[in-house]
């Protein structure tokens, strides 16, 4: 598959749909632009997209992230009012980061409870 350059794909939507070729490019650019801010504010370790698929919160890149973040927060310099909020910011996104990892951890330990309970059911069954 050939990659399409968005002003000719926007042409041949506007055309196909018989709608303003702005209208599309509209569209387009909003349903992106909410796609990227799912994606990045991390409100939850899997994310279904429509046409897209299934995006997953890697625990290892998570795990790495989270003394990133705490050095980080170390090192800031409060000193003024916008490095102060730099600094909340931070903080907010440390949490996130938390909590997205205990998500993951809670659905991991459920996955192994249901192979617990499979493997055992499986053994009352040969039985």
């Amino acid at each position: 598959m050939k990659p399409k350059k968005s002003r000719i794909l926007y042409q041949e939507l506007s055309e196909q749909h018989d709608i303003s070729k702005n209208l599309v490019e509209t569209l387009v650019e909003f349903y992106y632009k909410n796609v990227k801010n799912l994606l990045t504010e991390l409100h939850h370790p899997r994310i279904n997209i429509t046409g897209l698929g299934l995006f997953t919160a890697r625990k290892k890149g998570i795990n790495k992230a989270i003394p990133r973040f705490k050095k980080y927060l170390e090192n800031h310099d409060t000193s003024t009012y916008s490095a102060y909020y730099n600094k909340k910011v931070l903080e907010e996104r440390l949490d996130f980061l938390k909590s997205i990892k205990e998500q993951i951890e809670d659905e991991e330990k459920r996955k192994k409870e249901f192979l617990i309970k499979k493997n055992e059911f499986k053994k009352n069954l040969e039985k």
